[in-house]
């Protein structure tokens, strides 16, 4: 057990922001806790000195007086997350109360509680930095399967991370590694050869911003795969749960059709990041054979950084006889992020043995994701659909902002997700730094509260700012009616938020409008 812990101090001591020793530890948790939160992923969510927030301006310890509707962005920790963090992380290295517990154990309880929290006890989890991380981590397993070349096709990249195309290509997205690693951006993995990875994307709006049938991705994403099967390629289909405007992109019945079509040559990955969907969703798509990329930190609202790779149960045992894995995924991914049977192999030469902080941030989501996952799926569609209909009430009164037609539809109460297209003070559509400017004043301390709302989007000539229900919120609602509360009594509180939130957004447009 003594050298179990002296190797996760040394593992602690890497990430460059902990030196906790086990003469100080118990003293010093807390903070350890705040700055191992910021740590094992990129530069993103690196706090600032001065600020103590990332560069989404979020922090990594409890802010009650803040106002956040966006976990479409990030989300600051949860009191609740904070807490089981702060326990998680006694557990694994000891306190004056709380003894230590092998390393490997205690990986193997975050997977486990992810398995647990979404309810798909069957699969296997991999544990990545994010939904970009949970990219390279899904085609590296394709292409370890795979003998042939591969065409990756996805979905809108204009409405997904702003990583993914290089991701996509098996190629570096940033020049800095979750785990540290320095490297090329722009350059292919190691083990992957020119030529190796083609990429094919499939828009889900056209040039105007208008919302494309979804007949027509459908139809778009198959005769891709026909083609690329014709030209002794196989080929990996994303289907896009959620975007960033809450739309979806190639249906669920498409997908089953192309992997059946063709098996073994057709793999499907769900992106389901933003994490949207009925989570009954996810175990149907598992037991149809998909990879699922899920994020404990958009709709869960868990710290930013935490994302997972979920394998279907025949795909795992494909997984662990599999011996050619590009040896560059090994700059994203740690031992401990797999599970045992996944990763009881030597054929692959991993360069990190654990991402400490990585398994924090889901251990914080954990906290949110279980009150949520016992909401009923009826109750959760009812308390989307009433939060859609309070920030339709609301906008309507703030000049300067609407919810643009385009962006109309029933995904918005399925999805939680509202995308507000603004405008600038001569009534012209604002671009991204000044869509980006109201954001970032709403998040300043002046004019009332801190304001969190999901970061500017693109789409077509506009741009939109998102307000986001989080799952949060929706258990929060849930417990009230439980206790008796009626819908509307239940939805007071997120009422009062919405209000104090648009209350300040008209001073700020008012504010630049005149400046």
């Amino acid at each position: 057990m003594v050298a179990t812990q002296r190797i996760v101090r040394k593992e602690m001591a890497n990430t460059g922001f902990v030196t906790t020793t086990p003469d100080t530890r118990s003293e010093g948790l807390p903070s350890s806790v705040s700055l191992l939160l910021a740590s094992g992923g990129d530069r993103r969510i690196w706090a600032d000195a001065a600020t103590g927030r990332n560069r989404y301006g979020t922090l990594t310890a409890p802010a009650a007086g803040e106002i956040s509707f966006s976990s479409t962005t990030a989300s600051n920790i949860s009191a609740a997350g904070f807490a089981a963090a702060d326990h998680a992380l006694k557990r694994l290295v000891g306190s004056v109360s709380i003894s230590p517990i092998p390393y490997d154990d205690w990986f193997d309880e975050a997977r486990g509680g992810i398995r647990q929290g979404l309810g798909v006890a069957e699969a296997e989890v991999i544990l990545a930095a994010s939904g970009t991380d949970a990219e390279i981590l899904a085609l590296s397993l394709v292409a370890g399967l795979s003998a042939r070349p591969i065409t990756n096709i996805f979905i809108a990249p204009d409405e997904t991370g702003n990583g993914i195309p290089l991701a996509a290509a098996g190629r570096h997205f940033s020049d800095l590694t979750a785990l540290g690693r320095t490297v090329d951006a722009g350059e292919l993995l190691e083990g992957l050869s020119p030529g190796r990875i083609d990429v094919r994307t499939v828009p889900i709006r056209n040039e105007a911003g208008e919302q494309r049938r979804p007949e027509a991705i459908d139809y778009d994403v198959a005769a891709l795969v026909e083609q690329e099967l014709r030209r002794g390629r196989d080929v990996l289909v994303h289907v896009l749960d959620t975007s960033k405007t809450g739309l979806t992109g190639v249906s669920r019945e498409t997908a089953r059709q192309l992997a059946g079509a063709a098996p073994g040559r057709v793999r499907i990955v769900i992106d389901a990041c933003q994490l949207r969907c009925p989570l009954s969703q996810l175990r149907r798509d598992l037991a149809d054979g998909f990879l699922v990329a899920v994020t404990g930190s958009k709709f869960v609202a868990g710290p930013p950084f935490a994302g997972a790779l979920l394998i279907p149960a025949a795909m795992a045992e494909e997984i662990a006889q599999c011996s050619a894995l590009p040896a560059g995924l090994a700059e994203y991914t740690a031992v401990q992020d797999w599970s045992r049977r996944l990763r009881e192999r030597d054929d692959f030469k991993f360069k990190s043995e654990m991402n400490i902080g990585l398994s924090l941030r889901w251990v914080a989501a954990l906290a949110n994701l279980s009150p949520y996952a016992g909401v009923d799926e009826e109750s959760v569609a009812r308390i989307n659909q009433r939060f859609v209909l309070a920030v339709r009430t609301r906008v309507k009164d703030v000049r300067g902002v609407q919810l643009h037609p385009d962006d109309e539809g029933e995904y918005l109460s399925s999805r939680g997700i509202i995308p507000l297209t603004v405008f600038n003070g001569q009534g012209d559509l604002a671009t991204f730094d000044e869509a980006q400017s109201i954001q970032t004043a709403l998040r300043s301390a002046d004019g009332g509260a801190v304001c969190h709302l999901g970061q500017a989007v693109r789409i077509g000539p506009r741009v939109a700012l998102r307000i986001g229900a989080s799952a949060v919120d929706i258990a929060g609602v849930a417990a009230r009616m439980k206790e008796g509360a009626t819908l509307d009594q239940a939805f007071k509180p997120i009422e009062d938020r919405l209000d104090a939130v648009f209350s300040k957004w008209s001073g700020v447009e008012h504010h630049l409008r005149r400046s």
